[in-house]
């Protein structure tokens, strides 16, 4: 038996992520926390959860499944991201856009308006 597997669009990830960024709280310097004082997540890890992956799924640069749902999604989040950090200026030639999502959501200067910016579409 053969079982269908749905997998999220990025427009799909882009409504999950700022309604999860949202609702749980951005956060800066992880890429999620869950204590009993606060809960957040930040731009990659909001990504990687409206994807239906873990938190930190898309720090790392090779998937660690190879399970094949689990490794369209994180195709498809990890296209989104590039998507994103492409439309934010990132050069071709900076490091992954994971990595470089994560760097930017934690600059100092970066607020919750400019990532749900991003996630709109809109380049901040």
């Amino acid at each position: 038996m053969t079982t269908l597997t749905t997998v999220p669009s990025k427009s799909d990830l882009r409504t999950g992520a700022a309604d999860l960024l949202k609702s749980a709280g951005w956060i800066k310097g992880k890429y999620c926390r869950t204590d009993a004082k606060r809960t957040g997540v930040c731009l990659v890890a909001a990504i990687s959860l409206a994807a239906g992956l873990p938190a930190v799924a898309l720090a790392s640069l090779k998937p660690h499944s190879k399970d094949a749902d689990y490794l369209a999604r994180w195709e498809v989040a990890q296209n989104l991201c590039s998507e994103i950090a492409t439309a934010l200026g990132r050069p071709d030639h900076e490091m992954a856009p994971t990595r470089w999502l994560s760097y930017w959501n934690d600059k100092p200067h970066t607020t919750l308006a400019d990532v749900l910016g991003a996630l709109e579409g809109e380049a901040a």
